[in-house]
């Protein structure tokens, strides 16, 4: 890509911009619109929430029961390698800071406007990622994007239609095609801090149920008073965050 294009990548204004791209603070279960979430963290795109839980559409921009805005995230995205969790968690931003979760953005979309939403929301995190140099998450997005071709289904944009689109908002290139990316590179490299997605082990606490160890005497001999008792155990799970490392890129 172009380096005349993006913004300045000097470390002081990343830094400025964003401390991270995911902050994690880790916390127990909640409970949001009756479903089974955990707090993972908080996306610093936009300083929301950031929640784990079964999601048909694997990542949505979501409001929770007192109306606040809160991104939802399935389990399998995090472990899914085959898209950029980065730019996931951007795009899902861009619905909440682009008034698509609004009660006029929800009469948009299901009036014809998911198509047009789609493209905004991937549009403003092709910027981002930019701003971030997160170049080589933006081409796997995008190639990600082409293998999909003309496929489209319920109002949403082609995979054709989302990789050019990207490719256009990430360069300022209007006219710019896909078809080989790197040719707008340079080969000029340095080193810049960048945001990476690593995983971390942390430990959830849950109860069990476990042989009941109650036990009383009757006519008969002694019994359990009842089939089960509950324990007290500690699960460990793996969860992903996003640290700030040094990277060398060449633009």
């Amino acid at each position: 890509m172009n380096k005349n294009i993006f913004i300045d990548s000097s470390l002081s204004k990343i830094n400025t911009l964003y401390a991270a791209t995911l902050l994690l603070i880790i916390s127990g279960g909640q409970n949001l619109q009756a479903k089974e979430y955990y707090f993972t963290g908080y996306d610093s795109f936009c300083g929301l929430p950031v929640f784990t839980g079964s999601n048909p559409q694997f990542a949505t921009a979501e409001r929770d029961n007192q109306g606040n805005p809160i991104i939802h995230v399935d389990p399998s995205v995090l472990n899914n390698m085959s898209n950029s969790r980065i730019f996931t968690l951007a795009h899902e931003c861009a619905h909440h800071l682009l008034g698509h979760t609004t009660q006029l953005g929800h009469l948009e979309r299901y009036s014809g406007g998911t198509r047009k939403q789609e493209l905004e929301a991937d549009c403003w995190a092709a910027q981002k990622l930019s701003q971030f140099g997160q170049f080589s998450d933006l081409e796997f997005q995008t190639l990600k994007n082409l293998s999909d071709g003309h496929f489209a289904g319920n109002g949403y944009p082609t995979g054709n239609e989302r990789a050019h689109n990207i490719y256009a908002c990430a360069t300022g290139n209007q006219m710019g095609t896909m078809d080989n990316p790197m040719n707008a590179r340079t080969t000029r490299c340095e080193k810049r801090m960048v945001p990476k997605v690593v995983p971390i082990q942390t430990i959830q606490v849950r109860q069990v149920p476990g042989p009941c160890n109650h036990i009383a005497y009757g006519p008969y001999g002694h019994y359990q008073v009842h089939q089960f008792d509950y324990y007290t155990q500690q699960v460990p799970v793996t969860t992903y965050t996003t640290q700030m490392v040094e990277d060398t890129y060449c633009n």
